[in-house]
């Protein structure tokens, strides 16, 4: 009985390393998503800022222009 009970307090222990171990992992993990999600507002801010200093100095009338070049509608003018 006490080889039976000594095995399941080591199967014990050994799972709680593992725990453990996952936890840490989750926090770097964590740590890491939340730094992604920083940076990501920082670029969206960034376009955001941008794109209303170009429409504030954007003196064309359209925003898009006509492309005159081949590769625009994928065909090549006629000789």
């Amino acid at each position: 009985m006490g080889t039976v009970l000594a095995k399941l307090q080591e199967t014990q222990r050994l799972q709680e390393e593992q725990y453990m171990g996952i936890r840490e992992e989750l926090k770097t993990i964590n740590i890491t998503l939340v730094t992604i999600a920083g940076v990501l507002a920082d670029m969206a801010k960034t376009m955001r800022e941008t794109m209303a200093h170009h429409r504030a100095t954007d003196t064309s009338p359209n925003d898009e222009q006509p492309s005159t070049s081949a590769g625009a509608s994928g065909q090549e003018d006629p000789p």
